[in-house]
């Protein structure tokens, strides 16, 4: 079998680092939790405590500085670049909840503590700015691509969101696409039942569906077309989009984290990988809006506002606003749309096995859906105001942990095995977002400047017995507003889309796609698991799964 390039890098780095290795076995770690919180969290207390500023911490205190050898060293210790989740959470059980890291163009300080996160919040600044995405900055400049809303920064980042801010997160605006995502929604229910759901048919796995489903989806609210992703015969340019951004990103996984500038002189195939893939990516784009537009000339209806007041077609509401140039258009397209490939159907993957391997949720689900809405009928907003728990349970499902932890950790021998973090993680997607300080603040004792890169770590923080009681157990009940309250600092030890002006921009669309998808596939089928034990995660930039998502959908009567 033929080695990837990222394989290929991986283990000629490995060889490195286990020469290496061999010439420091007498390094020792001690593993222990450091007092450095940013505010001491009391539960039953969320005021802001007050901090005496002379026992402050110059910034050059902060622990974790380390050669990059020894990062790659200890990165191969814990797994390798696939388990860069247990490497973090090495970091933070060695080092405390604050620490300095460097990891390939990875490189800041990692903060896993709420209060501190809430406080990097309140100081990013009117025009809040990201970590430079070094490898995406280049290829979009040596191919002549401008940025778009994920990549740019400060007023042209406002120019962008401005202008998306509509049509994507204002929620009356989300809501008029209900009708739309329901359609693609059963699209995928009759898909289930025409191959997954019969013995023997089964040709693809339920991650290749569930990609296609919210690329449809994403592509009926962007292109106001569908794709007809979900039929038996899959459009070659749409299978060629998906498959080119599932490749971008595991192209991209080497050239974040392993030298980027080697690669790039070098030309080694991660950095052609990218350029060839991001290519495909804009190109197809590209196409679908001309489409798009095109056929809305056809139509021969100047107006992008239906009769009840709201946006219809997205690409000419852009044009329209004459703030956005055509390749700025493009780039802001090109990302949502290739963000729809992975992010949503990542989510959904995790939710359907965790429901796969959790009956008694699956069913209480399954209790609260009956009794709102019929089995056919649409689901519409105001079924919606009262499906909780189904919001609960996509909510769990992207701060969630390996289920078996809990029955494992109770039979475990040594001491070191029970620590939080020395378990198999499932967190969510995107388990960190980072963001440079507008201002100086002081965060866990240590005094941070202006122009400092933080990482937050959401997924550490979101499995922290500190903030959350048994997190290592797929408890969706904890998130419903009838059960005991989460306290205001714990709101913020769990935002898998970040939070303020620069959170992910297509979350509502995202939540309502997974709200419809997910009410539909539990109304119509049981889930059983059809493997030996749930899915263990894989990091790929995003969390992914280390083998295809393989259940029994089991038609309910």
């Amino acid at each position: 079998m033929a080695l990837s390039p990222i394989r290929v890098l991986t283990l000629l780095l490995a060889r490195r680092v286990q020469t290496c290795c061999q010439s420091q076995s007498s390094l020792t770690l001690s593993v222990r939790r450091s007092t450095t919180v940013a505010q001491p969290v009391d539960k039953g207390d969320d005021r802001p405590k007050l901090i005496d500023e002379s026992k402050v911490k110059p910034f050059e205190a902060i622990p974790g500085q380390q050669s990059k050898l020894a990062t790659y060293i200890n990165v191969f210790r814990n797994g390798g670049l696939a388990r860069l989740d247990k490497y973090f959470t090495w970091r933070r059980n060695t080092l405390g909840p604050i620490w300095k890291e460097s990891i390939g163009t990875l490189s800041g300080v990692v903060v896993a503590d709420p209060s501190a996160t809430e406080a990097v919040v309140r100081a990013e600044g009117k025009y809040p700015r990201r970590m430079p995405m070094e490898p995406w900055l280049l290829y979009r400049k040596m191919g002549g691509y401008s940025l778009g809303v994920l990549l740019a920064e400060g007023e042209d980042w406002q120019r962008h969101r401005s202008v998306l801010l509509k049509p994507l997160l204002r929620p009356k605006e989300v809501a008029s696409h209900t009708d739309t995502l329901n359609e693609v929604s059963d699209d995928l229910i009759a898909k289930i039942r025409r191959v997954h759901a019969t013995p023997g048919k089964s040709s693809s796995t339920m991650d290749d569906e569930l990609a296609r489903w919210s690329t449809e989806g994403m592509a009926a609210i962007l292109f106001n077309r569908r794709l007809g992703l979900l039929s038996d015969s899959v459009d070659p340019m749409s299978e060629e989009f998906i498959n080119a951004t599932k490749d971008f990103f595991r192209y991209s996984e080497a050239l974040f984290f392993l030298p980027f500038k080697l690669q790039v002189k070098l030309n080694l195939p991660a950095w052609k990988g990218v350029r060839r893939t991001a290519k495909s990516i804009f190109d197809i784009t590209q196409f679908h809006i001309k489409e798009s537009i095109a056929a809305k000339k056809r139509s021969g209806d100047d107006s992008n506002i239906d009769d009840d007041g709201h946006i219809r077609h997205i690409i000419q509401y852009m044009n329209d606003s004459g703030k956005l140039t055509d390749g700025e258009i493009l780039a802001s397209t090109a990302e949502l749309f290739g963000a729809a490939v992975d992010t949503t159907s990542s989510t959904m993957v995790w939710t359907l096995d965790l429901l796969a391997w959790n009956r008694n949720v699956q069913e209480k689900l399954h209790k609260e859906i009956t009794g709102v809405v019929k089995k056919g009928d649409k689901i519409t907003q105001e079924h919606l105001k009262h499906l909780h728990y189904l919001k609960a349970v996509i909510r769990e499902s992207m701060s969630q942990t390996d289920q078996n932890f809990h029955e494992r950790s109770l039979l475990a021998k040594s001491p070191v095995e029970t620590t939080v973090g020395f378990v198999e993680h499932l967190y969510s997607v995107a388990p960190f977002f980072n963001r440079i300080l507008a201002s100086d603040v002081i965060l866990g004792g240590y005094h941070f400047p202006a122009g400092t890169t933080v990482i937050v770590h959401v997924g550490l923080m979101s499995h922290d017995p500190q903030f959350f009681d048994n997190p290592d157990k797929f408890i969706p009940e904890r998130w419903l507003r009838s059960d005991k309250p989460i306290p205001r600092l714990n709101q913020f030890a769990a935002l898998p889309f970040a939070t303020g002006p620069r959170q992910c921009i297509g979350r509502r669309l995202a939540e309502l796609e997974m709200y419809l998808c997910l009410a539909k596939i539990v109304q119509n089928f049981i889930l059983e698991p059809n493997s030996d034990r749930p899915l263990k995660p894989r990091m790929r930039l995003l969390l992914a799964g280390d083998k295809p998502l393989n259940l029994k959908f089991v038609e309910r009567l």
